[in-house]
């Protein structure tokens, strides 16, 4: 068993990975710089030209204006520095003790950088020229330090500071010296370089570069074209060139590596949300074999268009085969190897959203034709999925719509799938799904139609016991439509012999009065055995056959038993009971009841409901302590509620007549109808 679940896993990866290796590893050439071309090497799908793509990155960076920053303290220092050279000036001045020559010499020992000279004119300045000198300045010093100066701009700047001097009328020679000393002296850079703002402007400026591709089908070198370096280039980035290294090794790797990733991932989602899956062989090979189908058929479709290949057709399959929760895993499965294959984000968005769509496609389909209304609702979904995603990428309307009716046209091709391969996956795993039971219901079924005529008592007691069963299951949460179904066809086996029947029996004869008791059980426990045979015959469901050989269970034949004990006859009780086995399932074990009860009620002469109530408890109770229930899963609660559905039922079959008057007065009973 571990050998097969083994072997199961490694054809998923060897199927897959050839997928995946044959369609991402794109023909070789053996090209040189300055060769022609022999043949057109086009593009196997949209490829990015990142030489070209660099090329205008590159330029977008060097495009980047520096980001600067002023520090607005410096202006201040500065022109509170210059405010303190006046204000010694000032005050050294009104010291009358000292000489000029000390005057001279103190202020130059404050102020080293500033020549004699300036000092020397600063000191015979009167005060008014001095606070116009001051003003001069810082108007001068505001409109250059306003906008900044750099570091490299320091020198420029002091060139204007001396232009804009002499440009002025109302200072002398001297103060016009003077003052372009003094700035010069204390003007710094203020505006220094923000790396970080610098930075960010040019990651905007990489990000707003729209990458270079070379459509899917457009040559990337034509025939007789020189090969440049350029090319040759561009050609080796997207390993268009036969090489003996790393490359086609990393490929090799990495798809090893991502499927046996997805491969785990699957087993575990399995394992943990439907462990029964990984026990059965069969529907594990046919996921298998749905994934892998579905790849190949998208993988082949993707030369016509991306948006036209029918991915979510194996999630509606896999939904309507098995369950929702392996269509889930299985869809994701499917979306990301395709992803790896072509390589658009856009595909991968509509393959998880429509995929996932398909998945609940079980949800809705209770007839083949409902599978194409699905088909036409996962277009719609598609539809509008690849045009949003088109309007964030694009102005052009033309474009997206044609690729929006493709992905509607998608779906559609999906459900076609479906409806077409559904009947084969069904017949060759075995596979019950609900559209097989409702043409397994239909009175059209040959078997149905043999019954209809051949035995038309046991006909109408198996639609009865349909009834039941199905309202019973309804309550307790079962398979409902399998219920009924499979009760249509639990007793096919008495078309062998109909009339040994009690249901079958026109007249008051009863066959079983002409032979001997031994025989009678032996001939009313062969319908089991003929029934199975018949099921095997017209290849009805495993499930439907086991319902067949369960539906007695082990039960005691009590009539046939009592009358061959009143008999005297030398038996054992085991030789009058049913072969089994048991049921082994809830649906299985409410039509024994189902079953049982049917036939009791028909036995009560004058039936209400306290007497219906008691046979229906008796037989349950019966059935119970028989040990026939043990390996059915039911609990009590779920026998009280079977019980309640049967009363239910039965009681409407038995409804309340009232009475009309006819036209002379007398009373027609008739039903209430």
């Amino acid at each position: 068993m571990k050998f097969k679940k083994f072997s199961f896993a490694l054809l998923f990866f060897l199927v897959n990975f050839i997928l995946l290796f044959t369609f991402l590893s794109p023909e070789k050439y053996e090209l040189k710089i300055g060769q022609r071309a022999q043949e057109d090497i086009k593009a196997t799908k949209d490829i990015e030209n990142k030489i070209e793509t660099e090329k205008l990155i590159k330029k977008a960076i060097e495009q980047v204006q520096p980001v600067y920053r002023i520090n607005p303290t410096i202006q201040a220092e500065i022109k509170s520095d210059i405010e303190k050279f006046f204000n010694d000036i000032y005050f050294i001045n009104s010291n009358e003790e000292l000489s000029f020559d000390d005057k001279l010499k103190n202020i130059k020992k404050e102020y080293p950088s500033i020549s004699d000279k300036s000092i020397n004119i600063a000191l015979k300045l009167n005060k008014v020229n001095l606070e116009r000198l001051k003003n001069y300045i810082f108007d001068t010093i505001n409109q250059i330090m306003s906008t900044g100066v750099t570091k490299e701009e320091i020198d420029s700047q002091k060139k204007n500071v001396s232009e804009f001097f002499e440009e002025i009328k109302k200072l002398n020679q001297n103060e016009k010296l003077l003052g372009i000393e003094i700035i010069n002296n204390y003007i710094r850079p203020n505006k220094f370089l923000d790396l970080e703002k610098t930075q960010q402007k040019t990651e905007e400026a990489k990000a707003s570069v729209e990458k270079v591709i070379i459509p899917k089908g457009e040559n990337i070198i034509s025939k007789g074209e020189v090969i440049t370096k350029e090319k040759l280039e561009l050609l080796q980035s997207i390993g268009f060139i036969e090489k003996k290294g790393k490359e086609d090794f990393f490929v090799l790797m990495g798809l090893i590596l991502i499927i046996l990733i997805l491969e785990s991932v699957g087993i575990l989602y399995i394992y943990i949300f439907n462990k029964d899956i990984l026990n059965d062989e069969k529907k594990l090979l046919l996921v298998i074999l749905v994934i892998s189908i579905t790849v190949l058929m998208c993988l082949s479709l993707n030369s016509i268009s991306m948006y036209i290949i029918p991915v979510a057709g194996a999630s509606m399959l896999i939904s309507i085969l098995l369950n929702s929760n392996i269509a889930i895993i299985s869809n994701i499965i499917i979306s990301i190897m395709i992803y790896l294959a072509i390589g658009d984000v856009n595909l991968l968005l509509l393959s998880l959203v429509s995929g996932t769509f398909g998945s609940f496609a079980n949800l809705e389909i209770s007839q083949r034709r409902n599978i194409i209304f699905t088909g036409f609702k996962i277009g719609i979904v598609n539809f509008l999925i690849v045009l949003s995603l088109s309007f964030i990428t694009t102005t052009n309307l033309k474009e997206p719509l044609i690729n929006s009716l493709l992905a509607f046209l998608s779906g559609i091709f999906s459900s076609i799938f479906v409806v077409g391969s559904l009947p084969l996956w069904e017949h060759y795993f075995d596979i019950l799904t609900s559209l097989k039971l409702l043409e397994l219901s239909s009175a059209n079924n040959e078997i149905l139609k043999r019954m209809l005529i051949e035995t038309p008592g046991t006909y109408h007691h198996s639609i009865i016991v349909g009834n039941l069963a199905e309202r019973a299951c309804d309550k307790i949460g079962a398979n409902s439509l399998f219920a009924r179904v499979a009760s249509y066809y639990h007793d096919i086996g008495k078309l062998s012999r109909p009339y040994f029947f009690k249901e079958n029996q026109i007249t008051t004869d009863n066959p079983h009065d002409k032979i001997v008791p031994t025989l009678s059980v032996k001939i009313i426990k062969e319908h089991v055995t003929y029934g199975v045979e018949l099921a095997k015959k017209y290849k009805l469901p495993r499930e439907i056959t086991n319902i067949i050989r369960e539906h007695h269970g082990t039960t005691l034949v009590a009539f046939f038993y009592h009358k061959a004990k009143e008999e005297g006859l030398d038996i054992r009780e085991e030789e009058f009971r049913y072969e089994g086995p048991k049921p082994q399932s809830r649906e299985s074990a409410v039509i024994m009841l189902a079953d049982s009860v049917e036939a009791a009620i028909r036995s009560i002469k004058e039936p209400t409901k306290e007497k219906i109530e008691e046979m229906i408890s008796k037989i349950i109770n019966g059935k119970l302590n028989d040990g026939q229930l043990d390996k059915s899963n039911l609990t009590l609660r779920d026998l009280d509620t079977i019980k309640e559905a049967f009363i239910e039922v039965i009681m409407g079959m038995f409804h309340e007549r009232i009475e009309y008057p006819d036209e002379g007065g007398n009373k027609v009973e008739t039903d209430n109808r």
